[in-house]
C-alpha cells in the first residue's frame, strides 16, 4: 500500500479468484472484445458448440459482474467501518453486514456455482491455472512484480504542483488481472480493476487525469 499522512492511500493487489475467470473465459474464447489480444492464452484452447458456447459465455458475464460489484461493496464496507469515512458509507455497512456473497468459489470443486456448465469448466481449468498460477515465474510472481511498479507517491506529488494544492483526501484499491481486460474497469470511485499494462498502469498521465477528475 502507497500512502500518505493518512491523507490518501492506494492498495494495489491481485485476486486470484478474479485472474481465475479471466483465464477460463480465455481459455474457451469468450468474451473476447472485452479482453486484451495477447497471442494465445492459456495454451490449451476449448472449443464449444455456438449454442453451448452462447449459454457458457452468458453463465460467465453474469458471474463476473456479481462477483465485482461483490468485491466493491465489501471493499466499501471495510473502508467505511476502519476509516468512518462517512456517515452514508457506514450506513451502507450496517444495511449489509448479512450480504451473502455471490463471490464463492470453493475450488477444486466449486460446489457453489448454480450453473452446471460453468462449474464443469471451472472444475476442468483449476488444474491448469493453479498450477500456472503457482510458478517460479507464473501468474502470481507477475503479479507481486507490478504491485510494486507503478510510482503513486511521484505521481501525485506532480498532480498537486500542477493543480497548486493538495489532493483531497481519498482511497484507491486496485485489483491487477493479467491479460485482460482491454482497459481498467472503474467499479466505484474507489476499486478499480486493472490489466497489467504501461499504458494505464505504468502511465503518469492516466493517474493525474483520474486525480483531476476525482480529487
Amino acid at each position: 500500500m502507497m500512502t500518505d499522512s493518512n491523507s490518501w492511500s492506494v492498495c494495489i493487489s491481485s485476486d486470484v479468484k478474479l485472474n481465475f475467470l479471466v483465464y477460463v473465459a480465455r481459455a474457451y474464447g469468450i468474451c473476447n472484445t472485452y479482453f486484451h489480444e495477447h497471442g494465445t492464452w492459456p495454451d490449451r484452447q476449448v472449443i464449444l458448440a455456438d449454442e453451448l458456447h452462447q449459454e457458457f459465455e452468458t453463465q460467465w458475464q453474469d458471474f463476473w459482474k456479481g462477483s465485482i460489484q461483490q468485491k466493491a461493496e465489501a471493499k466499501i464496507r471495510q473502508t467505511a467501518v476502519s476509516n468512518f469515512r462517512s456517515q452514508a458509507q457506514v450506513k451502507f455497512a450496517h444495511l449489509n453486514h448479512n450480504y451473502v456473497s455471490p463471490f464463492v468459489l470453493s475450488p477444486p470443486h466449486f460446489e457453489a456455482i448454480e450453473h452446471q456448465g460453468l462449474r464443469d469448466a471451472l472444475i476442468a481449468q483449476w488444474p491448469c491455472f493453479i498450477q500456472w498460477w503457482n510458478m517460479p515465474a507464473g501468474g502470481q510472481a507477475a503479479m507481486h512484480y507490478w504491485e510494486g511498479k507503478p510510482d503513486v507517491i511521484r505521481y501525485v506529488r506532480e498532480f498537486e504542483m500542477e493543480a497548486g494544492r493538495r489532493i483531497q483526501p481519498f482511497h484507491l484499491n486496485v485489483d491487477l488481472i493479467y491479460n485482460g481486460p482491454t482497459k481498467p474497469i472503474e467499479v466505484t470511485d474507489e476499486y478499480v480493476i486493472m490489466p497489467i499494462r504501461t499504458d494505464y498502469l505504468m502511465k503518469k498521465d492516466w493517474w493525474i487525469e483520474r486525480f483531476r477528475e476525482k480529487y
